[in-house]
């Protein structure tokens, strides 16, 4: 399952959508689209200021995959509809649509749709907002009532994940508060929502599976200095960084923010991967909140290319706020979210070449709108400077070049 467009009204900081919001996926038809097929095309970065919307958009993502199940799912809902500002009408309702590219592994019974379609409605009762589903015909989604199908994946994971300790696991006590494909969405609505750790699932006994699982972490931590072996200590499986063995928990807060919530994407992909179908054949769709949280920038440039790369057939749909992810990708692969008047939300692709750029260049292209990177004071001194010498002033232009190259503090002497 891919999610082929999404519309939302009066969500937030959207208000009345114009258009469908058309997301990426292996199954896109880029000539349809008239634009060109990107180097990794089941990349879709949100990108935009804090409050445009981006974690709203995974939020109504996250519903509408729920279905007809969303009503039953148990997320712990909080405004949700819109409040706009004074003066402005109040809405009660808010409306998410979607549409979906279904495979034979999302097929059940006679029912072998291609495209299915979900609607749902945000509604506020005083205080209280609840989600309907008010799509036409249920007998489609039958499967996402069952753990057990590999139907519909999809996982999504909010800004505070974390991961939990193996010996505080209770699946039985989250089965409680919602079903298992509510629980793969949950970290985006609610932050206390822990994460699965690898030490809890790893398919010690299918040597199948985990061989698969460790080439797709080891792909996924090129370049780092750190490989998973599979062996552990105390109860922890480790990662080697030379000769020295490291336990998970010991690993430092980049690394387990990473790492931790690959482990819960695998321990889910393996969940729901068909028989005798390999692990990286298995298509759905991942929701990450700042998918840069905690990473050093050099991982930052590397770190979608090599997620699309190692798992070619999943839709991956994130946020983050860094140039380095930016530059990263193609400007097709790129939404960014603006607010205009009365903080509407408007979303849409800018067609500008960021592929390959430098930090510094993508933060003053039209991605960030930044007029330059430099401090104030030294954006002023420079533009000074940069005057004198148009006017001919030889030590101006010395001092000019000198500054371009060199902070404002002082060398000690």
């Amino acid at each position: 399952m891919y999610i082929d467009s999404l519309r939302i009204t009066n969500l937030r900081t959207f208000k009345e959508a114009k258009e469908d919001l058309v997301l990426l996926h292996p199954d896109t038809d880029f000539k349809k689209l008239d634009m060109p097929k990107p180097n990794l095309p089941n990349v879709n970065l949100l990108l935009g200021d804090n409050g445009s919307g981006k974690t709203t958009v995974l939020k109504a993502l996250a519903i509408a995959a729920l279905g007809p199940a969303v009503q039953d799912a148990n997320l712990p809902i909080y405004r949700l509809i819109r409040r706009g500002p004074p003066g402005e009408s109040k809405a009660a309702v808010a409306n998410i649509r979607a549409t979906f590219i279904l495979h034979p592994q999302d097929h059940h019974g006679a029912y072998k749709e291609l495209r299915l379609e979900s609607r749902s409605v945000v509604v506020r009762r005083g205080e209280v907002e609840r989600v309907n589903w008010v799509g036409r015909d249920e007998r489609p989604w039958e499967p996402i009532y069952s753990s057990e199908s590999e139907s519909f994946f999809f996982v999504g994971y909010g800004a505070t994940r974390r991961t939990e300790r193996r010996e505080n696991v209770d699946i039985g006590a989250r089965q409680v508060t919602s079903f298992e494909r509510a629980q793969r969405v949950r970290s985006l609505f609610e932050e206390a929502y822990s994460l699965v750790p690898l030490s809890y699932w790893l398919p010690k006994e299918n040597a199948g599976r985990s061989k698969q699982v460790y080439t797709i972490i080891n792909q996924l931590l090129k370049g780092s200095g750190y490989t998973f072996t599979g062996k552990m200590e105390l109860g922890e499986y480790g990662f080697r960084q030379g000769k020295a063995f490291i336990p998970f928990p010991a690993l430092s807060d980049g690394y387990r923010a990473y790492l931790g919530w690959i482990g819960d994407l695998l321990y889910h992909v393996c969940r729901t991967c068909p028989n005798n179908t390999k692990l990286t054949d298995n298509k759905g769709v991942v929701m990450v909140d700042e998918i840069d949280l905690h990473l050093h920038p050099k991982w930052q440039m590397t770190v979608l290319p090599q997620l699309a790369n190692a798992l070619k057939k999943i839709q991956f749909i994130v946020t983050s706020h860094s140039p380095l992810i930016v530059g990263s990708l193609e400007w097709m692969n790129i939404i960014k979210m603006e607010q205009g008047p009365n903080k509407v939300t408007m979303a849409h692709r800018i067609r500008e070449a960021v592929h390959g750029l430098d930090a510094d260049q993508v933060l003053v292209t039209s991605f960030f709108d930044m007029s330059s990177t430099r401090v104030d004071v030294q954006e002023s001194a420079l533009k000074d400077l940069s005057r004198k010498a148009g006017m001919g002033d030889r030590r101006a232009a010395e001092k000019l070049v000198k500054q371009w190259s060199t902070g404002l503090e002082k060398k000690k002497a």
